[in-house]
């Protein structure tokens, strides 16, 4: 891909291109529900124009590593955006969906090192791209905490640090009482719709 294309990822038209030219359809589909969730987290909590754009940046982006060789692909991507400039959404990308962990289960080496893990507003920005990817199915279906977690079983098996991740990341999203009641939200839209 195009050096210039990754230099736009910052932009959510960039990130979105750049998921285009890279991924595979499903992988698609996956990425563009979980910008759809992202944004619709954004709009309740009323996120600033800045912030909302990083955040879907990182929704189009956060699995954009499955593309690139290296590493698990949450470091593979988010060195490929270090290497363009964007340190911010690297940090995100690097960390979403427990991926420190995830990798610690697997026996891979520690991100924090790497990639220290996003703290002040983009902590928040960080907790709403993991609530936008746990309320995405594999195809860019909208899921349930409860749905996704069965389908993630059923690919992966109980044992895998991936559903371990995502176990870990329902009850960390679950014991504030704040972020549970956006889930609970997002997930009735979901059905709504």
């Amino acid at each position: 891909m195009n050096p210039s294309a990754w230099r736009q990822a910052g932009d959510p038209r960039g990130a979105h291109d750049l998921c285009v030219g890279l991924s595979t359809r499903r992988r698609y589909e996956h990425s563009r529900g979980v910008a759809q969730q992202a944004a619709r987290a954004a709009r309740s909590v009323r996120l600033p124009g800045e912030r909302r754009r990083v955040l879907l940046a990182a929704a189009w982006l956060h699995d954009i590593g499955y593309a690139l060789e290296g590493d698990a692909h949450a470091v593979a991507g988010a060195r490929a955006l270090r290497r363009a400039g964007h340190e911010r959404l690297a940090r995100i990308v690097a960390h979403h969906s427990n991926a420190a962990e995830r990798a610690r289960w697997a026996g891979m080496p520690p991100i924090d090192p790497e990639f220290p893990r996003p703290s002040g507003d983009d902590a928040e920005l960080l907790s709403l791209l993991d609530i936008a990817d746990l309320l995405t199915g594999p195809g860019g279906e909208r899921v349930d905490p409860a749905g996704r977690l069965a389908d993630m079983v059923e690919r992966r098996g109980a044992a895998s640090p991936s559903v371990q991740a995502l176990v870990l990341n329902v009850n960390r999203l679950g014991a504030d009482p704040l972020t549970r009641a956006l889930v609970e939200e997002l997930s009735m839209q979901g059905v709504a719709s």
